[in-house]
């Protein structure tokens, strides 16, 4: 068996094995990029940054999101507070809260 017109396999045994753990480790390099890029690429949670106008409340905040997301604003609402640690509903002008926004 000659490749290239230039080497020679003198032994096929030892051939076969170095092209099959070859492909091998090739084949486990890709696995291991592959694999690493989608764990990393999943569920990466985005928030909008959202200054506190007076007169806003968490409903009306999330009603405007959620009519962009087509989400429940009672949900939306839910994750705002959770997020923020907002757990009596009171924010004030000035306050920054996060709003999650729908990864499609």
């Amino acid at each position: 068996m000659i490749i290239l017109n230039r080497y020679k396999v003198t032994n096929i045994k030892k051939f076969k094995r170095f092209m099959f753990l070859s492909i091998l480790s090739i084949s486990i390099l890709v696995f291991t990029f592959t694999a690493t890029f989608n764990a990393y690429s999943k569920d990466i949670p985005q928030f909008d940054l959202v200054t506190v106008q007076d007169g806003d409340t968490l409903w009306s905040i999330a009603s405007s999101y959620a009519a962009d997301s087509n989400t429940d604003i009672r949900e939306l609402v839910y994750e705002i507070s959770n997020e923020n640690s907002i757990y009596n509903a009171s924010i004030h002008p000035g306050d920054v809260i996060k709003v999650p926004m729908s990864v499609d």
